[in-house]
């Protein structure tokens, strides 16, 4: 199994932790209140709730090695889980009611919704492009679990009715609360008692700081509602203005706006170089090999070059996006770029701009050939849908292998072996584009 086969599996697992964990904060306060009836549903649930419980201990115990960590950090990992969240997870899976008869030591389980807390401040790390909507959706979350334990404190301060079914008497609960925490309040349910007074007045105060923090955020969910959506809004408007101040011709607007809306639905109109130049080195550094270290390795002059070569060139390849029609490079010019396709189609014409030799898809490069001398394109090479890229200049390049004199040497002499089995002005070959 991958190292993302198990990841997948690990995430499903946690979902089903979750929504355990959130089943059995519904149903042990509804216990409490209802009594602890042998034989009922809801302790037949509690005892599967204990068993994927003690599961979830074992599985975050073989963890590590399910995603592969090093053997030396085994060890290292297990102690930290066993002293941290490993206790949190015992605690949560006892069956405290049945060790000691007291229903109320059943509350010590809910220390199992710190596990959903954490789950959920990750996902929202995640979640950029959605947090507006999902911030919305964890306070409904966390509303209604809270709404349930109020509702139940209220059954628990009543007498319950033998006249009447229990789920009725807990949707009326249940009412009482929604209205008081929302500041409703129409009055048909009021407190009797003095304990019910200071239960009513406390939800009071709790339904005072909800109302707040519902307006407060709801106001600031409409005014950020997307961000990035705002930012690419902003910069059309911007070029609306500069194109029509400039007279720039419709057809030219239009590839304009095509570009840019390109950008909007592929990258959230960010720049990739952007994203990169505000992270540290080594996070750079390591992001910018997964992204570009298959494209330098399929490169056969470049088969065999140290890791710290492909660095190197992996941090100093830049982005650039083609719109469909784009000529990349044309048959004639002095050459001192390579590519490398990362997304979309070109075709390799000619220089008598009518025979195609080729198409080239994603992964594969052309331009290669610019890299070791400064000659003209023997085609020219042209963008048949929108294409991302990323590109390599001659400069850069030269920089750079200068500090390895070995492979340089070893470069080129593949590099002239190439040029004299394969005659630059070949058509047979559409991905040796000079």
């Amino acid at each position: 199994m991958s190292a993302t086969e198990s990841v997948m599996l690990l995430r499903l697992w946690n979902l089903l932790v979750a929504v355990s964990a959130t089943s059995m904060a519904i149903t042990i306060p509804l216990q409490l209140v209802l009594g602890y009836t042998p034989g009922s549903p809801l302790l037949a649930f509690d005892w599967m709730i204990t068993i994927l419980f003690a599961v979830d201990i074992l599985v975050h115990i073989a963890r590590p090695l399910v995603l592969q960590e090093q053997p030396s950090q085994l060890r290292t990992l297990t102690l930290n889980y066993l002293k941290g969240w490993g206790l949190v997870d015992a605690i949560a899976t006892l069956p405290w009611y049945w060790l000691f008869g007291v229903p109320l030591l059943d509350l010590l389980r809910f220390a199992k919704l710190l596990r959903v807390a954490q789950l959920l401040h990750q996902r929202r790390r995640g979640a950029v492009q959605y947090n507006p909507i999902f911030r919305l959706s964890r306070f409904v979350f966390w509303f209604g679990l809270s709404a349930h334990w109020l509702a139940c404190g209220w059954l628990a301060l009543h007498t319950l009715a033998t006249d009447k079914p229990e789920m009725t008497q807990y949707l009326h609960a249940l009412y009482w609360c929604v209205t008081t925490l929302t500041t409703v309040g129409y009055g048909d349910v009021t407190p009797t008692t003095d304990a019910q007074k200071v239960y009513t007045m406390v939800v009071m105060v709790l339904g005072v700081g909800v109302y707040g923090y519902v307006i407060g955020n709801v106001a600031n969910l409409l005014a950020n509602i997307d961000l990035a959506k705002a930012h690419y809004l902003s910069t059309m408007e911007r070029l609306t203005t500069f194109m029509k101040y400039r007279h720039i011709p419709p057809p030219l607007q239009q590839r304009v706006y095509d570009y840019y809306t390109y950008l909007w639905e592929n990258r959230l109109g960010y720049d990739e170089s952007a994203v990169l130049s505000e992270l540290p080195p080594t996070l750079r550094t390591e992001v910018s090999l997964l992204l570009k270290r298959d494209f330098i390795e399929k490169v056969p002059f470049l088969k065999g070059a140290s890791y710290e070569l492909i660095r190197e060139l992996a941090l100093e390849l830049r982005p650039v996006v083609y719109t469909p029609g784009d000529f990349i490079v044309h048959a004639g010019e002095i050459g001192r770029h390579m590519y490398f396709i990362s997304h979309g189609t070109v075709e390799v014409i000619a220089a008598d701009a009518k025979t195609v030799y080729g198409t080239l898809r994603d992964g594969d490069f052309f331009g290669e050939i610019a890299l070791l001398y400064s000659q003209p394109r023997t085609a020219s090479v042209r963008a048949l849908d929108y294409c991302d890229l990323y590109t390599l200049d001659k400069d850069t390049f030269t920089h750079a292998i200068s500090r390895y004199p070995e492979f340089a040497t070893h470069m080129q002499n593949m590099a002239q072996k190439r040029r004299e089995e394969q005659p630059p002005d070949s058509p047979n070959r559409p991905d040796t584009v000079q």
